[in-house]
């Protein structure tokens, strides 16, 4: 993955008002916890969490918190970084959904249209 794109992504997300990351509800504590320790750019206020249905948290994100999780995504899911194989696999996930958004909101996009919001579903369907 290049720079130029990765940092693009990362701008292209910076500007969504609101986002809703819909997860696993152990993904969310394992996101915050690996966020907290070795890359500190990504903080989380507590009880951000909201059931979304069986098994499952919502956790509705700013444009820059989303912009700060993937940069902590990119730099811990490197097969170099000293996160564990699934730790890896979780922080892959997280920017694959990340960077799908930001692909559709690239900057040949229209950034006018007023934008609804987003669900990113992190982890395979039941």
């Amino acid at each position: 993955m290049g720079w130029g794109r990765r940092r693009r992504r990362l701008r292209a997300v910076a500007g969504i008002a609101r986002i809703e990351l819909v997860c696993s509800s152990s993904a969310w504590p394992a996101i915050r916890t690996r966020c907290a320790r070795r890359y500190g750019s990504a903080h989380f206020a507590e009880g951000m969490q909201q059931p979304a249905g069986p098994g499952l948290v919502r956790v509705e994100l700013s444009g820059v918190e989303l912009s700060e999780l993937m940069d902590v995504a990119a730099r811990r899911s490197r097969w170099c970084s000293r996160e564990d194989p699934p730790g890896r696999a979780l922080w892959q996930s997280v920017y694959r959904a990340a960077a799908s958004v930001a692909d559709k909101l690239g900057p040949d996009r229209d950034t006018e249209l007023a934008i609804p919001p987003i669900t990113l579903t992190v982890g395979a369907l039941p």
